[in-house]
């Protein structure tokens, strides 16, 4: 049968083996932005402006090739692009929490 000394002395030989797996989760994060969770105000904010960003871009490009592809001149092209831009910055802002 096993002492009581025996058993604490065991005990103590595996805390620290779980040890590391409780502090992976001690530090919160503080801000989320479009499903992702950051630890400072600065990350959440570059996440932010990356994805207004990519969607300007992806707006302003797919709305200006389908104006080229369907016969439009240079002008209505650009015009469309840019109007797409905008549209993309707006899809790329929305979401539903905000940092």
């Amino acid at each position: 049968m096993r002492t009581p000394l025996t058993i604490a002395i065991a005990m103590g030989l595996m805390l620290p083996t779980a040890a590391p797996v409780f502090a992976q989760n001690s530090r919160p994060a503080l801000y989320e932005f479009n499903g992702k969770q950051y630890e400072t105000l600065a990350a959440c904010q570059r996440a932010k402006k990356r994805a207004k960003a990519r969607g300007a871009i992806a707006g302003a490009v797919l709305a200006g090739a389908g104006t080229a592809i369907l016969g439009g001149n240079v002008g209505e092209t650009a015009l469309v692009a840019g109007a797409g831009a905008l549209a993309g910055r707006e899809i790329g802002r929305a979401t539903v929490k905000q940092c």
